[in-house]
């Protein structure tokens, strides 16, 4: 093995002990800009299309009595084929009393609204997320040596390589998804071997797509598995900041594990024997 848990555990409990508030806030903003974030919305806003009622209460409209409202909703609730045509019959006449001589239909508009949120959500991702995740590595790093690391870092990215940051984390991410459109075992084993890309952008963003992957390639390589159990210890954190409603993982449990996967890094890149003896 090329590192010691423990004694990265120990070290990253020390550094979250430093700023712990802001380490925090850091590893916060860090969950946000995770893909389910960028793409949430995008499931909502279908739901919302296809059931305009969802999260609205049945009313009685003019006209309609006590007993009409009452069939209907237990039309509703035994015909759902009679439901979806009669939402997507309210939804026309919505659209269309919106748009006078509006041609399409229900599901083309629903089409058109998930390919234009998915190309928001993954232009997101790309161009703002990508960046803002390897400037939290970047904080991650100062944070290691410096007594109070500028908020600014986590932006510093949009001003310093932001072109070959974008373009790398871009392939990080594609590659890591056509590995797993073959089984999902080599997309696990891919994502661990493209695991330092984010740190190693964060201390130099002029690197080269080549130079970036075999670097992370080299620094991961005879490391994979051992990274895998270490990700497996921290399986009791995570269950317990389960029972608390993410309460824990917020305010102690993910700040913990960014700041391991940190030390790790600086291990794998500074070799067990030197990094123990600083």
């Amino acid at each position: 093995m090329n590192f010691n848990r423990i004694s990265l555990k120990t070290r990253a409990k020390k550094i979250l002990r430093k700023n712990w508030g802001w380490a925090v806030l850091v590893t916060l903003i860090l969950t946000l800009v995770t893909p389910t974030a960028a793409t949430s919305y995008v499931s909502n806003q279908a739901r919302d299309l296809v059931n305009p009622y969802r999260n609205t209460q049945v009313v009685q409209n003019d006209g309609d009595t006590d007993i009409d409202v009452e069939s209907r909703i237990n039309l509703y609730r035994y015909r759902p084929d009679i439901a979806l045509k009669r939402y997507k019959e309210e939804v026309d006449a919505m659209v269309r009393s919106i748009m006078p001589g509006y041609p399409g239909s229900t599901w083309g508009l629903f089409l058109m609204t998930l390919m234009v949120s998915f190309f928001l959500a993954f232009a997101l991702k790309i161009f703002v997320l990508n960046p803002i995740h390897v400037g939290c590595m970047k904080w991650y790093l100062r944070n290691r040596t410096e007594s109070k690391p500028k908020m600014r870092a986590v932006v510093e990215t949009f001003a310093e390589g932001y072109i070959r940051i974008v373009a790398i984390m871009f392939l990080r991410d594609l590659f890591t998804f056509l590995w797993a459109l073959l089984l999902i075992v080599p997309g696990i084993i891919k994502s661990y071997e493209y695991r330092m890309i984010p740190y190693l952008l964060a201390e130099n963003p002029e690197l080269t797509v080549s130079e970036a992957f075999g670097m992370t390639k080299k620094i991961m390589d005879g490391n994979k598995m051992d990274t895998f159990v270490l990700d497996l210890s921290f399986f009791p954190w995570i269950l317990l900041a389960a029972m608390t409603c993410g309460i824990l993982s917020v305010v102690y449990v993910a700040p913990y594990m960014a700041l391991t996967n940190t030390e790790l890094y600086v291990c794998l890149c500074q070799g067990k024997d030197r990094y123990e003896s600083i």
